[in-house]
């Protein structure tokens, strides 16, 4: 065979490995190794109604020939088409949600061009001095780790100091030094719909997230644990920098990330996931059918009160300070409460 029309077995073997995961991806494969949300927002994803998929099937397909053909210099200049097909992919998962197997397509593309461009001559008329430098490999490769980044950092999950309340509808960030956090961990101790999160806003609170953990273990529930880890000391010498003190600053530097990419800068700080119990019951009030003596009863007005009002009175919501409630000065008090 001609030297100028060897094949070029590596850019054929990531060629033809290309091509099977495509055509595997835009069948449904049935292994999902893909962790990220990208991965069902780009699955469906088409251009004039064909799958991205079958545009990478053709691709690789084509490249494959081309190193089958030993054509060097037209791979290579496909590979850099398809590799600035990918580096508008990925700009666009950067601003959204990396998908791994869209990252994997990716990496098979930038490898086999960069496999093409050290092809020697004559199979390849580049310059030697030009050949191992791309201004497009670079771009490709920066975009392509901030997308590596969003996939780790998507799976660094917040983490619950409580293992068992993962799956809780209600989520709430505290700081052991918070005395709001206090108060709220002892309002709601006991609630098995609450996943208490920890992070650190002080030095201090390490320490007392570790005291936590382990008092936690040793049975005790969140506001008992809370109460007894005021007075925790920080450990002397390296015992502060072993391996599980290390993870535990870093699960409480991501509980604090998390609030922070959340618009939040300060605990205690809560989440709802799901619709919340009282507006799930109202909403089935309110769905409930009347019965015909109530649809039929007249609706009356209640009549206008014109008694004038100190309106330099508080507002009693029932969220008083401290939990009081003012009342005097016109105002009925509650019985048992004297007027202030």
């Amino acid at each position: 065979m001609n030297k100028n029309h060897a094949i070029l077995a590596g850019p054929l073997f990531f060629a033809l490995l290309g091509t099977a995961f495509c055509v595997w991806s835009a069948l449904g494969n049935a292994v999902n190794f893909c962790v990220t949300t990208g991965c069902t927002l780009y699955q469906d994803f088409t251009v004039a109604g064909i799958s991205l998929w079958w545009f990478g099937t053709a691709a690789f397909g084509a490249l494959a020939g081309l190193s089958l053909l030993g054509a060097a210099e037209w791979g290579r200049i496909l590979a850099g088409l398809a590799l600035a097909g990918d580096i508008c992919l990925l700009l666009l998962m950067a601003f959204t949600a990396p998908c791994i197997s869209c990252l994997v397509a990716a990496a098979l593309f930038a490898i086999i061009y960069f496999l093409l461009r050290r092809v020697p001559a004559p199979q390849s008329r580049m310059r030697p001095e030009t050949r191992h430098h791309s201004v497009l490999l670079w771009v490709w490769a920066a975009l392509f780790v901030i997308n590596v980044g969003a996939v780790a950092r998507s799976q660094a999950d917040v983490w619950p100091i409580l293992d068992e309340s993962e799956n809780a509808v209600t989520r709430m960030f505290f700081s052991p030094s918070c005395r709001y956090c206090i108060e709220g961990i002892n309002a709601l101790s006991g609630n098995v719909d609450v996943a208490f999160y920890p992070l650190a806003e002080t030095e201090a609170d390490v320490w007392k997230v570790a005291r936590m953990r382990s008092l936690l273990d040793e049975g005790l529930n969140i506001a008992q644990a809370l109460a007894q880890s005021q007075n925790a000391q920080a450990p002397s010498g390296f015992a502060a920098w072993r391996p599980d003190m290390l993870l535990l600053r870093f699960r409480l530097l991501r509980n604090k990330a998390h609030i922070f990419a959340a618009g939040s800068q300060g605990v205690p700080f809560f989440e709802q996931r799901g619709l919340p119990g009282d507006i799930r019951e109202r909403v089935e009030r309110s769905q409930q059918p009347r019965s015909p003596a109530a649809a039929a009863r007249p609706v009356r007005s209640a009549p206008v009160d014109d008694t004038p009002r100190d309106e330099s009175l508080p507002v009693d919501t029932g969220l008083g300070e401290a939990g009081t409630t003012q009342c005097g000065g016109g105002r009925p008090c509650p019985p048992g409460v004297e007027p202030r």
